[in-house]
């Protein structure tokens, strides 16, 4: 085990460098309305602090964790500037990270909200927690299985400025194109918000097998779907079932319910990432009892060593080979493969500038790739399964209490490094399945110069 206390020194020391280096945000600190703890003599958390972060520690923790263990921590940016140009960054935590060799993904993700400060925390703790941990046998097992990605800030100008919406003046976690609605804070059009954007991005390029959203501040883990009218989610049983595994870690107040039951909503993380990919898609709010105050010991310090079990729940979820499909084969090696999939989804109705009303639909595309690395090309491939539950919302409405699939199979092409693509094959493959693709003219053309 990393001395915790070690890490804290270190991070610190490199905050005023990183201030200079990661741009505007860092200069910014957060509105003081979040209550802070006084320094205490012994912090509990892994990283040994005992107040909240500014942007510029955030920043300064995520660049030190990947400068001290490259190895284990790969620093990523997410593609969209924020409306006031502000870069979201995060981490990739697994064993040989740099190497893209198809594990199964946990995305995790904190700050939705600006001013749910306790949600980054959790999130960046739970890294570090990853990191310097990771001998424990446990970690161990589940970094060897699994890869997890972190972004503990993804409204970043919202924390900047302590407050619940990005500087549009829209609460991103309504922004999500599935089921939008025009209403009050939800954005222009649905994706309108670079935010919202990054983190279709991200689940669009991982195969994210479970997907959490960490907020404040209630007791309850929700997920799909975020209306009644929907009806029941297609996994419900496996939803459930993940969403009361974190529960209970959290505590015997805590429960585990469809989002609809708890309040209803559109255009929320959760059900696109569901929809879209079947991934495991929960909403985990963390609160102190009613009557305790919300101080940064009762929603951090107090909450920590359950929400590392939550995670963790959340993390063997993610590994169980029960919970995704496999593609593996043989192919050259040196060689990408890459699986695409692209569909439309439809908003809810609502008023069109023409006077009519309907959904308005926008097309996702997913595409993850593999780099081939073994000697003897073999390859096993953790993936979502090619079949994608029917959503609700369609182009002539909402269509409530979908049971099918859309047959959609992934398109598997395998690819010299340059791009060049050599052979291209449809791979249909379920929840728990493993399917064997057959890469033969992928082989035979690889290294043949007159195939271009």
């Amino acid at each position: 085990m990393i001395d915790a206390h070690l890490f804290r020194w270190k991070s610190r020391l490199l905050t005023a460098g990183a201030a200079l280096a990661v741009g505007l945000g860092a200069v910014v600190a957060p509105a003081t309305g979040a209550a802070a703890a006084p320094a205490t003599a012994e912090s509990t958390l892994p990283s040994g602090n005992s107040a909240y972060r500014t942007l510029a520690d955030y920043e300064s923790d995520m660049a030190d964790l990947a400068a001290r263990y490259p190895d284990l921590v790969k620093p990523i940016t997410l593609p969209y500037r924020t409306t006031s140009g502000r870069a979201v960054h995060g981490i990739e935590i697994s064993k040989d990270v740099r190497a893209n060799d198809g594990k199964p993904v946990f995305v995790d993700v904190g700050m939705h909200h600006g001013n749910e400060w306790p949600s980054g925390e959790l999130t960046m703790e739970f890294a570090i927690d990853l990191v310097t941990n990771a001998r424990e046998p446990r970690i161990a097992s589940l970094l060897e299985r699994a890869r997890v990605v972190v972004v503990p800030v993804v409204n970043v100008d919202g924390f900047v400025r302590n407050r619940r919406q990005t500087d549009t003046n829209t609460d991103m976690n309504r922004n999500y194109g599935l089921g939008w609605l025009p209403l009050s804070s939800a954005g222009t059009a649905p994706w309108s918000e670079p935010e919202s954007r990054n983190i279709a991005w991200l689940l669009s390029t991982r195969q994210a097998t479970v997907f959490n959203t960490q907020h404040t501040c209630i007791q309850v883990v929700l997920y799909p779907p975020l209306q009644l009218a929907a009806g029941p989610a297609q996994d419900a049983s496996r939803l459930h079932r993940l969403a009361s595994a974190v529960a209970a870690q959290y505590g015997p107040t805590y429960r585990a319910l469809p989002s609809a039951e708890d309040y209803e909503t559109t255009g929320e993380a959760i059900d696109w990432a569901y929809y879209a990919t079947r991934g495991l898609s929960i909403t985990s709010e963390t609160c102190p009892n009613p009557g305790v105050a919300r101080t940064f010991e009762t929603q951090v310090l107090d909450t920590y060593a359950a929400h590392r079990s939550a995670m963790l729940e959340a993390l063997e979820t993610t590994a169980d080979p029960r919970e995704h499909a496999v593609i593996e084969g043989k192919a050259p090696k040196g060689a990408v493969l890459r699986i695409t999939k692209s569909f439309d989804m439809y908003t809810s109705p609502y008023a069109q500038p023409d006077g009519g009303v309907r959904p308005t639909s926008f097309t996702t595309t997913l595409s993850s790739d593999l780099d081939v690395v073994r000697p003897n090309g073999t390859f096993h491939w953790a993936v979502n399964p090619s079949y994608r539950p029917v959503a609700a919302y369609q182009a002539d409405g909402v269509r409530g209490n979908q049971t099918g699939f859309h047959t959609e199979p992934w398109i598997l092409t395998c690819e010299r490094p340059d791009g060049t693509v050599l052979q291209a094959t449809r791979v249909n493959v379920d929840l728990g399945e493993q399917v064997r693709v057959d890469l033969s003219p992928c082989k035979r053309n690889f290294h043949r110069k007159d195939v271009r």
